[in-house]
């Protein structure tokens, strides 16, 4: 029933296309498993279940800062499921660019996604996988919060003990042990991404999965470089939402983003939009802005004329992540 244009990306479980709805002439972005390659039966029944979840779960969500899923289904032996279709970058893209980022718009989109997050919550939904390439930009600058891939349902028979989903970097230490969770690992994972929207460096980095899981599990966050930006008072807000127990969090993510902002004394709410496929020049320390242009069948390319620590101004490429 769709038309494909492109490829905006390829990640773990397949591939996500760029496609165009006949009857209403509405772009959608494809995200496809080709389950019948799946050798493994009990694998293809598992990457069968989780595309299915991440529709139920993104399906019953309805929420500005939140993609929208239109359709889900199978074809020829592909599963796939239609959603929004995002026309910005992800927060990697931008990140990748070398851009050093205000505080003032971190707060922004913090709160942005705070907000998303807090209504999923409050529907019994967890994303569990809060990173910069599940966060992306529209080209008036609205954040949308893209792939419940791996949510889990409080109330679903779906939900597997012992099975710890997510990107290792920004997972909360009951993630890493394979714990319950609910909304406080994402807001821990949010502190990550805040982290690194702020100074560039995550609390955490290891050579290894082995020693990275360890030291999220026991060892403090290393915020150095975080303080080094915006002083320790902002630290301190980092802190709280990256404790170990997450009873010492904060209340909601959006509580979190609150005390940060307070903390970087910057509104944490939305100021007016920014410019079409354009970080303006407030989002950014002592650079011009990040310019956005659109090429081939839809994939989007992200640079800034900013030098990075190589000395390089050449323009990186950018993919919309899968």
């Amino acid at each position: 029933p769709y038309h494909i244009l492109g490829v905006l990306g390829r990640g773990g479980l397949g591939t996500v296309y760029r496609g165009l709805d006949p009857l209403i002439g509405r772009s959608v972005a494809i995200k496809t498993v080709r389950l019948a390659e799946v050798a493994d039966s009990s694998e293809h029944a598992l990457l069968r279940e989780r595309l299915y979840r991440e529709a139920q779960s993104a399906g019953i969500l309805s929420h500005p800062g939140i993609v929208t899923v239109y359709h889900v289904g199978e074809e020829n032996g592909v599963t796939f499921i239609a959603m929004e279709f995002i026309d910005g970058p992800t927060l990697s893209a931008i990140l990748a660019s070398g851009a050093r980022l205000k505080p003032e718009w971190v707060s922004v989109v913090l709160g942005q996604a705070a907000a998303a997050l807090d209504f999923a919550h409050q529907r019994g939904v967890v994303h569990r996988d809060i990173k910069p390439a599940n966060l992306m930009l529209t080209s008036d600058g609205r954040l949308k919060v893209a792939d419940f891939g791996v949510a889990r349902i409080a109330s679903s028979t779906l939900t597997r003990t012992g099975m710890a989903l997510g990107s290792p970097s920004y997972m909360s230490p009951e993630q890493v042990q394979a714990a319950a969770v609910d909304g406080r690992s994402d807001q821990y994972s949010l502190a990550v991404v805040a982290c690194e929207l702020l100074s560039g460096v995550r609390p955490f980095v290891a050579d290894t999965l082995t020693a990275l899981a360890y030291r999220i599990v026991h060892e403090e966050p290393r915020l150095e470089a975080v303080a080094a930006v915006v002083g320790r008072a902002a630290v301190a807000a980092l802190r709280k939402a990256l404790s170990k127990d997450p009873e010492r969090r904060y209340g909601s993510c959006s509580e979190f983003v609150e005390a940060l902002a307070a903390a970087l004394e910057r509104p944490a709410v939305a100021v007016s939009p920014l410019p079409s496929r354009r970080l303006p020049s407030w989002a950014l320390s002592g650079a011009a802005a990040v310019v956005l242009i659109a090429v081939g069948s839809g994939g989007v390319k992200l640079w800034t004329d900013l030098r990075r620590k190589d000395g390089s101004s050449s323009p990186p490429a950018s993919q919309a992540a899968a």
